[in-house]
This record gives C-alpha cells, structure tokens and sequence, in this order.
C-alpha cells in the first residue's frame, strides 16, 4: 500500500505539467517513507513481521555442523 503510494506520487512528478506542485509531491513522498519505516518498527516490536526464509548457509553444511 505504501509503494503504491510513492509510485502515484512518481508518476505525478514525471507527469505533471505543473512545476509548483513538484516540490509537494516530493515531501509527501518522503512522508510516504517515514509513515512506512514506522509501520514496520511498530510490526518488529509487537512481533508480526516475520524474518524471510534465508539461503542454507553452505560452508557449515560442508563442514557437518
């Protein structure tokens, strides 16, 4: 949701003809961005986001660990 957010205020940037409201559409992209990181803190403290599946570690595989 918030992606789609930055990638509507994008392509409003590259689109708009006005070139006063360019300086808005970059400061509620940055918005877009801190609303997100504290979205995913406040998920990291309570839990909810989960580590992805990581790579099987090859070295400690081969060594038998």
């Amino acid at each position: 949701m918030n992606a789609g957010g930055i990638g509507y205020y994008g392509k409003s940037l590259a689109t708009s003809p006005r070139r006063d409201l360019s300086a808005n559409y970059v400061r509620l992209t940055a918005e877009i961005g801190h609303y997100a990181d504290d979205g995913v803190d406040i998920m990291i403290q309570n839990g909810w986001l989960e580590q992805p599946p990581q790579a099987v570690d090859r070295d400690q595989l081969s060594k038998g660990k």
